[in-house]
């Protein structure tokens, strides 16, 4: 969802594309304002060779948080008037990376122990929420395949609790390396839809596990309920 302002006052919401496999094996989003966005698209895009002669992972973000603001000041876009943040994943190394341009295009590689964020108005719903499922479901960073099952729930969350900032439909990107072959692509709806089914799926494991906990039944893993007191009634 895209909100168009004039100054503070937002005056609509379009539907937009907020994600885009590039050049290079790369894969991209963005949340704010959409003409600075795409002035950021296209530098990665002409640079995607550019992870190959970095020295370092974050040589390349730094490339880019460069030229974009230097742009910005040509143009006459001063630092406090910058309204997006991005993701960028590369490959660099022979390995991926994932970089966050937060604040004022301030490049953050995520790692082993800081594998997950959120962009845009999103936010404060999707990053308890990320925390949740990933202290439910993980033990370190998740496989591919578990990181498209936790990021279409955390979607779809948002979707449900943020009316009017976030809209369908849900769309991914991936960077990944079947058969050996790095290839970065966008998922079809599909795929999406199964990680979808995979979501009630897992609803329904835990209403099962609800439902034997409240029959006084032990649930799988959970301690069995006190017993009443004597002479008394449990409430």
């Amino acid at each position: 969802m895209l909100t168009p302002a004039l100054g503070t006052l937002n005056v609509g919401h379009h539907h937009a594309r907020k994600i885009d496999v590039l050049p290079g094996h790369q894969v991209y989003a963005f949340a704010g304002d959409l003409g600075q966005a795409h002035r950021f698209k296209t530098l990665a895009e002409i640079n995607h060779a550019r992870p190959s002669q970095s020295g370092h992972p974050l040589d390349y973000p730094i490339a880019l948080s460069q030229g974009l603001m230097a742009q910005f000041i040509s143009t006459g876009i001063a630092t406090n008037a910058i309204g997006v943040n991005t993701l960028l994943a590369f490959l660099h190394g022979g390995g991926r990376q994932c970089c966050a341009f937060e604040g004022a295009m301030q490049p953050r590689l995520l790692d082993q122990d800081h594998y997950y964020t959120a962009l845009g108005t999103g936010k404060l719903s999707a990053d308890p929420f990320l925390r949740f499922l990933t202290d439910t479901f993980c033990q370190g960073p998740p496989t591919v395949r578990e990181a498209i099952f936790l990021t279409t729930w955390t979607i779809q969350h948002v979707i449900d609790t943020n009316p009017g900032g976030v809209a369908p439909p849900i769309r991914i990107a991936i960077l990944e390396k079947p058969d050996n072959q790095w290839a970065a692509r966008e998922l079809p709806e599909d795929e999406i839809a199964e990680h979808q089914q995979a979501i009630e799926s897992a609803g329904e494991a835990l209403r099962r596990w609800r439902d034997q906990l409240q029959s006084g039944e032990a649930a799988e893993g959970a301690p069995e309920p006190p017993p009443a007191p004597a002479g008394g009634a449990a409430s």
